[in-house]
């Protein structure tokens, strides 16, 4: 019989996903630190469990959360993590949302059906940002010129 320390820590799957001219290789994410994710962003929590989250707190921590989870599921954390997150956030959307597309599959395999579920809700979330009644409960009252 195997002892926990014989096996762990376990072997990890890793892929690759090209952003910009370059392939940066990702991980899946381990439960502790999926969890310390967990509790900076509990949005990200509840998008998972199907609940609504307003679309003006998603447009809060989108990026700050997507570039965390980046820089987790490129093994930086603890000390290196600031760093990544930096770098994380300034990568295009598009290059975002590959990386982070690929770290949840790798992370919560058979990930299909969450994968569809948040590209989902992330489609519904960006119609809603261009609905004039986001656009008018995001823009503070302006006061008229005076005449």
């Amino acid at each position: 019989m195997k002892r926990l320390l014989d096996i762990a820590p376990a072997e990890v799957t890793r892929t690759s996903v090209r952003v910009g001219a370059d392939d940066i290789e990702v991980g899946k994410i381990a439960a502790r630190r999926l969890t310390g994710l967990l509790m900076r962003y509990p949005e990200l929590g509840d998008l998972m469990g199907g609940k609504k989250v307003a679309p003006i707190r998603l447009v809060e921590i989108a990026v700050d959360a997507a570039a965390a989870l980046i820089a987790c599921g490129c093994g930086y954390y603890g000390d290196e993590a600031a760093a990544a997150e930096a770098k994380a956030a300034e990568l295009d959307i598009e290059d975002q949302l590959r990386l982070v597309e690929a770290i949840a599959k790798l992370t919560f395999p058979p990930a299909g059906p969450l994968i569809e579920q948040l590209k989902s809700r992330v489609e519904i979330f960006l119609r809603e940002l261009q609905s004039e009644e986001f656009l008018a409960a995001a823009m503070p009252e302006t006061a008229s010129p005076p005449q």
